[in-house]
């Protein structure tokens, strides 16, 4: 059993295809995530049950930092409600195996410790996303600390069964941080077959020169640096075009981004959660995805653009490195590095060719990600399972 506590989203969206793929290995899974969930499967032996209070980032809409504090608490008020719920389910299913995609709050893992103690007969698991909780309310590019949130986090990690990650540094990081006693598998992040749909995608070739950023803006993905080294490729390529879109993270101005957006012009900034629907027209339109972050372990977005055959530039941080490879796939510089931002920018906006041949190799270097997954996944819960239990 999958859990994904939000109906939609990139760790929905994950969710989902490895669901997907566990399933056309003959296994029966089940994603346990809240309403309305933005995609139904048709592959057997894969259902998606929306049977968790949660709610839709699409219904955010672009508000003022008093509202989204506001509706903050009484979120999360409604989560742990959704866990109370979730943990209810759980006791009266008894699922061979539970997979969560990450934590945030202090209490979640506490939930899970709760758990760990009576479901005996479930191998636990975590698909750590981001291994250190981090504040979606502050500053997303600092941990969160204190003595009762490390002590929850370390006591869940070290009663899983078994943990899986993006890629080594992470693994390298979740092990330091939680010593967790089970062990921790990398897994590839596959393709988005479900966000591309069935619909054709235009040839990098035949596109206009526009840069697309995509995903949620915050300041750890280096929105600020892109918007000064866009300046720059404005100044040697004036028609090149910038496209900001993905809902607007706490510790990012909106007013100052939009005001710095227009003084530099061929800017489209479209503050707000983009719909699932509208997810195919963005990368379609686009000739490259940069990916400037400033901080990562991995990046949903660099699969995104792959599977639409977009070749991109991106930070050489984290995880990135071990799937977006340099004069193969995309480009890389440095975090910070505002003049190697904007060369490499230019440099796919040029040479078309160059652009479309990073972005087929990119389609193609994600193509059976999922099924490798999936079988890590099959093995390691296998492995994970006690005597007589059904991993």
């Amino acid at each position: 059993m999958l859990v994904e506590l939000s109906p939609s989203g990139g760790l929905f969206q994950f969710a989902f295809e490895l669901g997907s793929a566990l399933a056309a290995q003959g296994r029966q899974v089940e994603l346990w995530t809240g309403p309305r969930p933005e995609l139904a499967s048709s592959q057997p032996g894969f259902t998606v049950r929306p049977v968790l209070p949660t709610w839709h980032p699409g219904d955010t809409g672009v508000h003022s930092r008093a509202f989204r504090l506001a509706r903050r608490g009484i979120r999360a008020v409604q989560l742990i409600f959704a866990w109370m719920v979730l943990s209810v389910r759980l006791l009266a299913a008894r699922p061979g195996a539970v997979l969560w995609s990450q934590w945030r709050f202090t209490f979640e893992p506490v939930f899970v410790v709760a758990l760990s103690m009576v479901l005996r007969s479930s191998t636990l698991g975590l698909i750590a996303h981001e291994p250190v909780p981090r504040s979606d309310a502050k500053d997303t590019s600092t941990a969160k600390g204190g003595e009762l949130l490390t002590r929850a986090f370390r006591a869940a990690w070290q009663r899983l069964d078994v943990v899986f990650v993006l890629g080594p540094r992470t693994r390298d990081l979740a092990v330091s941080y939680w010593q967790p006693r089970c062990p921790v598998y990398v897994i590839p992040h596959g393709a988005e077959p479900g966000v591309r749909g069935e619909r054709a995608v235009r040839p990098v070739d035949d596109t206009e020169p526009v840069v697309l950023f995509f995903g949620v803006w915050a300041r750890y993905k280096g929105i600020e640096v892109l918007l000064e080294a866009f300046e720059r490729v404005r100044a040697e390529m004036p028609e090149s075009r910038l496209v900001l879109a993905g809902d607007v993270g706490a510790d990012v101005d909106l007013a100052a981004v939009l005001d710095r957006a227009h003084r530099i012009g061929n800017v489209d900034a479209r503050p707000g959660y983009v719909a699932i629907e509208d997810v195919a027209a963005l990368f379609d339109a686009a000739r490259l995805v940069a990916v400037p972050y400033i901080r990562a372990t991995q990046s949903g977005v660099a699969h995104l653009a792959f599977t639409f055959g977009r070749p991109v530039v991106a930070s050489n941080i984290g995880d990135l490195p071990e799937v977006i490879q340099d004069g193969v796939t995309g480009l890389l510089v440095d975090p910070d590095d505002v003049e190697g931002l904007a060369a490499a920018i230019l440099t796919l906006l040029r040479d078309v060719s160059f652009a479309a041949r990073l972005g087929v190799a990119g389609e193609r270097s994600v193509s059976d990600a999922w099924s490798v997954a999936a079988a890590r996944v099959c093995d390691a819960l296998a492995a994970g399972a006690g005597p007589g239990q059904e991993p």
